[in-house]
């Protein structure tokens, strides 16, 4: 089943989070606790861009927008500073037996990893 987008919208009867799929904003709609309809807020297609990753201490997962990406995020679970500039590093990246660690077991994004030996 194809899983569509879906908006929150609080009731402004009792603040109840209500999932509304993006096909169905501006049709009428009630709120499933208290069944007082719910108003759609207008900026809900402007959604800003966001980037998963991983928290490089704790290992959880953390979704920053576009505009804080700079702005020095921190990890919701362990309050660690994340790091973003990862997210933009040039590719490919050098891997040896000092720095493995840092850059593959811990890094905050997927790993596509290319060995190669001369022998």
């Amino acid at each position: 089943m194809k899983d569509t987008n879906k908006v929150i919208i609080r009731c402004t009867g009792c603040g109840a989070a209500n999932r509304i799929p993006d096909d169905r904003i501006g049709m009428a709609a009630k709120c499933g606790k208290c069944h007082e309809p719910l108003q759609a807020s207008s900026n809900h297609t402007d959604r800003e861009e966001t980037y998963k990753m991983r928290c490089h201490q704790c290992g959880a997962k953390n979704r920053i927008p576009a505009s804080k990406l700079e702005a020095g995020p921190k990890c919701g679970k362990c309050a660690e500073l994340l790091q973003t500039e990862e997210l933009f590093a040039p590719q490919p990246i050098m891997v040896t037996d000092a720095n493995f660690d840092s850059h593959i077991l811990k890094s905050p994004l997927p790993v596509l990893m290319w060995a190669w030996a001369p022998w």
